[in-house]
C-alpha cells in the first residue's frame, strides 16, 4: 500500500513539482500514474523509490516510512528511471543476469530468471547482441525486463514504453498483465492513459503536481458525468463554425481539433450524423481516463504521441 499525506516537493528556484499530494492505494497489483509531461509523475516515483527526499509531507510504501528509512524501501524496490538504458557493451542476457546477481541472486538463479523474462518479453532474437546495436525502445524493454525479473516486492517503471512503437507497446503491456497474479506491487507512469487502462488495478491521475482523480477504472469512468465524446478535426477557418453546431455546454478547442462532451448518447449520434454529412473528419467514442485530464486538468492531446 502507498500512503502519502500533504506531500510537497519544491525544487530550486521555487518550482513546485508536487503540491500537497494525498494518495492511498491497494497493497498489490498494477498501480498506474498518468498525466501529461510535467505533471509530477517522475518526481513522485523518485520519492516512492527512496532516491529523492520530499520537501515536506508523509510517505509510506508497503508499511515503510520512506523519509525516515529510505534504505529499507530501496532494498525492497526495483526501480527503472525514465529514459534508462543498459550499458552499450553488454548483451541483454548479460545485463539482466548481472542485474539479478547484484540484487542477490546466485549465478545459476540469475541465468534461469534472465532466460525466463527474455522469453516473456520476446527478446530471444536479440539476447546476444550488443545493447549499443539495439534501438532505444528495445534497450528500454531490456531494462524493464531486468526490473521485472528481480521479483522485488515493489517494482517501479517510469515511462517504460516511451520509446516503443505501437506493436511493441501492446506486447509489453500484455507481458506485464500476465504478472498480475504474483501478489507484487507494480508502479507504472505513462502520459498516455488509454494504453494502460485495461491492465491497471488502480489509476492515479495527475496534473501540475496535483491529484486530479484516483481509483479503479470503473469508478473513475463513473465519476465523469458525460457518456459520449465527439472529436472534430478541421482547419482553423472551419473550427469556429462548427463550435456553434455542437449544442453542448462543454467544448474544448485544441489547435485544429474540437472535443465536445454529451450526457445524452442519442443527441451525440444526431450531431455525428449532421457533421458526417458535412464531410468532416470526426471520431465518436465513450469517455476514458484521458477525459479526466482534459475536464479537470491541463491535458494536451498532442503530447500523447
Amino acid at each position: 500500500m502507498i500512503i502519502t499525506k500533504d506531500l510537497v516537493k519544491i525544487y530550486r528556484g521555487g518550482v513546485k513539482a508536487l503540491d500537497r499530494v494525498d494518495i492511498r492505494t491497494p497493497s498489490e497489483g498494477i498501480i498506474s500514474f498518468v498525466g501529461s509531461n510535467g505533471a509530477g509523475k517522475t518526481t513522485l516515483m523518485r520519492i516512492l523509490a527512496g532516491v529523492l527526499k520530499p520537501t515536506s509531507g508523509y510517505v509510506e510504501v508497503a508499511g515503510v516510512d520512506v523519509v525516515r528509512e529510505p534504505q529499507k524501501i530501496r532494498e525492497r524496490t526495483s526501480y527503472m528511471p525514465q529514459g534508462s538504458t543498459p550499458p552499450g557493451f553488454s548483451t541483454p542476457y548479460q545485463f539482466i543476469t548481472s542485474y539479478l546477481m547484484y540484487r542477490g541472486f546466485s549465478y545459476k538463479e540469475a541465468r534461469e530468471k534472465a532466460l525466463e523474462v527474455i522469453r516473456l518479453f520476446e527478446l530471444e532474437n536479440i539476447m546476444m547482441r550488443r545493447c549499443s546495436e539495439l534501438s532505444y525502445g528495445t534497450q528500454q524493454r531490456v531494462v524493464a525486463s531486468a526490473v521485472i525479473a528481480s521479483d522485488a516486492d515493489i517494482m517501479i517503471l517510469d515511462e517504460p514504453t516511451s520509446g516503443l512503437d505501437p506493436i511493441a507497446r501492446r506486447r509489453f503491456w500484455a507481458a506485464l498483465y500476465s504478472l498480475k497474479r504474483r501478489g507484487k506491487m507494480i508502479l507504472i507512469t505513462s502520459h498516455n492513459p488509454e494504453e494502460i487502462e485495461s491492465i491497471s488495478d488502480y489509476i492515479i491521475v495527475m496534473s501540475r503536481g496535483n491529484i486530479v482523480a484516483q481509483g479503479d477504472l470503473k469508478n473513475l469512468l463513473r465519476s465523469i458525468e458525460f457518456k459520449r465524446v465527439i472529436e472534430i478535426y478541421s482547419e482553423d477557418s472551419f473550427i469556429n463554425i462548427y463550435e456553434e453546431k455542437l449544442k453542448t455546454d462543454t467544448v474544448y478547442r485544441l489547435r485544429n481539433m474540437i472535443v465536445s462532451y454529451y450526457k445524452d448518447e442519442d443527441q451525440a449520434d444526431k450531431i455525428v450524423d449532421q457533421l458526417s454529412r458535412d464531410g468532416l473528419k470526426i471520431r465518436i467514442r465513450p469517455v476514458s481516463v484521458t477525459d479526466l485530464l482534459l475536464l479537470r486538468g491541463d491535458y494536451l492531446y498532442e503530447e500523447t504521441d
